[in-house]
């Protein structure tokens, strides 16, 4: 049976909707996978967040990456998949996609079908159809590769920024998950051109942070976004709370992470926890979780075996 650990990811990053994205440091899935001859497939979930991912294996993002060997080799394979599940499903930090990722990368190997990494972010990709309806790789892409990925969603041109780690993350779980469906409809579909060059001017600048390692000029470019955020914000009741909470602890920006609900703050050092929780509890907030992170360049690795 092969391992890998496969991390989370941060989309969008404030003003990069659908086009950008970054793998963390933690927290992160492990799966591990083989694969046999005819016979039922057996998905397993272990671990933190086991029982909030569906129970039926065909409702899971693995599903259509299976399917999509299946078809590709022309093998009628089994496989047998465990994942200790370290990652929050439905928490806007890429569970589903963390998981679609390591088993596109599994099967590459187990299979040797020798697909190149942007073959494999593709068919990553298939597997969040599951979970936002349609084939999204910014996620895929950032936990398959590691690092700042900067996306083509048109055109399926992916490229991997190596980035400076020289920021903290502090990721803030609250809330409930609108659906996708919801979250797309209220993005616009026309902008102004003043929206447009305000959005590329902070994405060129969260670039240039990420790589340089500047925290200042990152925390303001994650807040810069006029086009998305503004409306989905108003579908959080948290948005507020948790966003004045990072901010009077010390955040220098402040986002939400993908469509959310979890939100991020970029922070220069590492903060002190206790300051966040009491801000949070302060404002009203109640039942959350706070992940201190850092940005990784490194995305799906081989890991010795499952640790439970």
């Amino acid at each position: 049976m092969l391992c890998v650990r496969s991390p989370a990811s941060i989309a969008n990053l404030g003003p990069g909707f659908d086009v950008v994205a970054i793998a963390l440091r933690e927290p992160f899935d492990v799966v591990c996978a083989e694969v046999g001859g005819f016979g039922a497939d057996s998905v397993r979930f272990v671990g933190k967040y086991a029982s909030a991912v569906p129970r039926d294996f065909r409702e899971t993002t693995i599903y259509p990456v299976v399917e999509w060997f299946r078809g590709f080799t022309g093998r009628g394979f089994s496989v047998n998949v465990v994942i200790n599940k370290g990652i929050k499903p439905a928490s806007g930090l890429g569970s589903s996609g963390a998981d679609a990722a390591a088993i596109a990368y599994l099967l590459n190997e187990l299979l040797n079908t020798g697909l190149s990494a942007r073959d494999l972010v593709r068919v990553a990709a298939q597997g969040e159809v599951v979970s936002a309806g349609a084939p999204h790789m910014d996620n895929v892409s950032a936990s398959l590769l590691g690092g700042l990925v900067l996306i083509n969603p048109l055109t399926g041109d992916v490229v991997k920024v190596s980035v400076n780690d020289n920021v903290w993350f502090v990721v803030v779980i609250a809330g409930s998950k609108v659906s996708t469906g919801e979250m797309r409809k209220v993005v616009p579909d026309v902008v102004g051109i003043n929206e447009f060059k305000n959005n590329a001017s902070y994405l060129g600048m969260i670039i240039y942070s990420l790589m340089s390692g500047d925290a200042d000029v990152l925390g303001r470019a994650v807040m810069g976004d006029v086009i998305v955020e503004p409306s989905r914000a108003k579908l959080y009741g948290h948005y507020g709370v948790v966003k004045d909470a990072l901010l009077k602890a010390g955040a220098l920006g402040v986002a939400l992470s993908g469509a959310g609900p979890s939100m991020f703050g970029v922070f220069k050092e590492r903060p002190i926890i206790d300051d966040l929780v009491n801000h949070l509890r302060s404002n009203g907030a109640r039942d959350f979780e706070v992940v201190v992170t850092r940005p990784s360049n490194q995305g799906v690795v081989e890991v010795e075996g499952l640790t439970i």
